[in-house]
């Protein structure tokens, strides 16, 4: 059986894997490639309805939950965290409790399930199905956790480098602008599962697991609030990185105006005396060319100073 990757019996402590799993087994964990063959025809003899195996087989979907007679369908998404990967570019995995057996759907390699793996090869895993549920919850919000926190410390890097390099900044900001909308993307429906899954999990779940779950749900809340408050931040460095763009352009239009307020008079004076007719004053003069010199220098000092008196800069 290509498509089953893992099981594991937890109606023994600690869980134990199962030897030869070929049907539907209570208090077992199947974990299952999504896209592999032969697992639709393996669940169906499992007993599951057609429709539930629809909804776990089918192609990517957004974060959900589903209340069934017999349990529940979780859609979760987590960060992808495998090399030459971005992490906002989220994995999916399908949760299926059904009559007392958990299945599991991947279709790329989840990280949380792999070190929720790891523990029970080494009995430090989770005791219960709903343990485990819980712990790989807790997985995910840690793998999100570890984004997010880049993502903050990329946000106050940029906050102190400055408006000297706006168009380098623009470009960073564009970046984490875009991986924060795609981890919102999911984050927001995926808290609003938990929240559906709490309520849910009181009546399944012993109060110390339930607690445990409320306080992953209040995990998912606060890191939704987070991003939501960091596309803020963005927004904020994006409008005062337009504020200073302005402000240089500003202060460069002032000052070329200042320059062609100082040659406006210089350049009349240089255009009318430039015309070749009869007449012009000074002709005559050999001292006529230095005498205009000068007066254009005294010219030039004089509005110098007006302007600075008038306080121009």
């Amino acid at each position: 059986m290509d498509f089953l990757i893992d099981s594991w019996d937890f109606s023994t402590s600690p869980a134990t894997a199962c030897a030869s799993p070929t049907t539907h087994q209570p208090n077992c964990w199947f974990h299952f490639q999504r896209d592999a063959e032969g697992l639709s025809g393996w669940l169906t003899q499992a007993g599951i309805p057609e429709p539930l195996i629809d909804a776990v087989l089918e192609e990517d979907t957004r974060p959900r939950f589903q209340r069934l007679p017999d349990g529940f369908i979780l859609l979760l998404r987590g960060v992808n965290l495998a090399s030459g990967e971005q992490p906002e570019d989220m994995l999916s995995l399908r949760l299926l409790y059904y009559k007392g057996a958990l299945y599991t759907f991947r279709k790329r390699p989840f990280n949380a399930i792999a070190h929720l793996r790891d523990q029970l090869k080494h009995q430090s895993g989770p005791d219960s199905l709903h343990d485990f549920i819980v712990s790989l919850i807790e997985q995910i919000n840690l793998k999100v956790e570890d984004v997010v926190s880049d993502a903050e410390d990329a946000i106050e890097k940029i906050e102190g480098q400055g408006f000297d390099d706006t168009a380098s900044l623009q470009v960073q900001l564009t970046s984490l602008h875009r991986r924060l909308l795609r981890l919102n993307r999911f984050i927001r429906p995926q808290l609003a599962a938990l929240e559906k899954l709490t309520t849910e999990a009181e009546r399944i779940m012993p109060g110390e697991l339930h607690q445990w779950l409320i306080n992953e749900r209040d995990t998912t809340q606060r890191l939704f609030e987070q991003i939501d408050l960091m596309l803020e931040q963005i927004w904020m460095q994006r409008e005062q990185i337009q504020q200073a763009i302005a402000e240089k352009m500003n202060r460069n239009t002032y000052w070329l105006s200042v320059i062609a307020g100082v040659f406006l008079p210089l350049s009349f004076l240089t255009g009318v005396f430039g015309i070749n007719i009869g007449g012009m004053p000074g002709v005559e003069s050999e001292d006529a060319f230095l005498i205009f010199c000068v007066a254009l220098v005294i010219i030039a000092v004089v509005e110098f100073l007006l302007l600075r008196r008038l306080r121009f800069w």
